[in-house]
């Protein structure tokens, strides 16, 4: 069976920014990619004004409605259903636009450790969401200053602050030391499978990361990167040629045996019921 192949997008703007602005209008306009099932390599906050917007987002389907937003993150697995669109806004950014400043890591992952839970979409009921909409449009038509970036950021940062602030009460909290782990498991993943390799990369002790990562997510962090592993399996399979065998090796599993324990332990099938599955719809 041949696998649909995941496109990947590049953030492509003409603002010297790294953020652009756009009405969700445009996924109408660039419907052929917005429908296809793709990758982009910077983050995409949606906010829906009026209206429902539907989508898929890492093998669940989701839809944001009135006065809701949502925050997709580089290489989440994403197509839009682009037949009916809602009034409202696309922020289109790159991981460098918030900075490095530990409130801003801390808020973006604490978004995406929310959306791992099962949290992805936040209210903004009530907020004056359009009028932070329009002026980080007219930001990015300004005059390039100082304050542009500056104001522009902080328009950003509400934004994200908002959302983070109406999630449920247990999706919140972990601190910088939560962010920092689910910042090296996204980026190491791939080639570190252990916890003692995390605590050796972030300096700290096994209860310190066992504590920060549960308050944030709720789960231990070995728990945590047996569900990136997962995610990352599951998109291999669904939008791969690759062998079960070639996917096993390239997460990282010594035999296929072991991968096959894994994925039937987590997803309760097998990689080859799961793959097969996928097929059926």
């Amino acid at each position: 069976m041949t696998q649909p192949t995941i496109q990947r997008y590049p953030f492509n703007s003409p603002s010297s920014l790294g953020l652009e602005v756009k009405p969700l209008t445009f996924l109408s306009e660039k419907a052929e990619k917005a429908s296809a099932i793709h990758r982009a390599d910077f983050y995409l906050l949606l906010w829906v004004e009026e209206g429902r917007l539907s989508l898929s987002l890492d093998f669940e389907d989701v839809c944001i409605r009135d006065e809701e937003a949502l925050l997709i993150s580089p290489g989440q697995v994403v197509h839009f259903c682009v037949d009916s669109l809602p009034k409202g806004f696309a922020v289109l950014f790159v991981p460098e636009f918030v900075g490095e400043a530990t409130s801003d890591i801390r808020l973006l992952h604490q978004l995406l450790g929310a959306s791992l839970r099962g949290y992805k979409v936040s209210s903004l009921h009530g907020l004056p969401i359009l009028g932070l909409m329009h002026q980080l449009m007219r930001e990015l038509t300004a005059q390039e200053s100082v304050y542009q970036l500056i104001i522009a950021r902080s328009c950003l940062r509400i934004l994200l602050a908002e959302m983070a602030r109406r999630l449920p009460h247990e999706a919140e909290g972990g601190g910088e030391l939560a962010g920092r782990f689910f910042a090296a498991v996204e980026e190491h993943h791939h080639h570190l499978y252990n916890i003692q390799d995390y605590q050796r990369l972030l300096g700290v002790m096994e209860k310190q990361l066992a504590g920060a990562v549960r308050q944030a997510v709720g789960i231990t962090p070995k728990a945590y990167l047996d569900q990136r592993r997962l995610l990352e399996a599951k998109r291999l399979l669904s939008f791969s040629d690759l062998s079960i065998k070639e996917v096993a090796y390239g997460l990282g599993f010594d035999e296929p045996t072991n991968f096959n324990k894994f994925f039937r332990k987590h997803a309760g099938l097998s990689p080859g019921d799961f793959r097969l599955a996928l097929g059926e719809h």
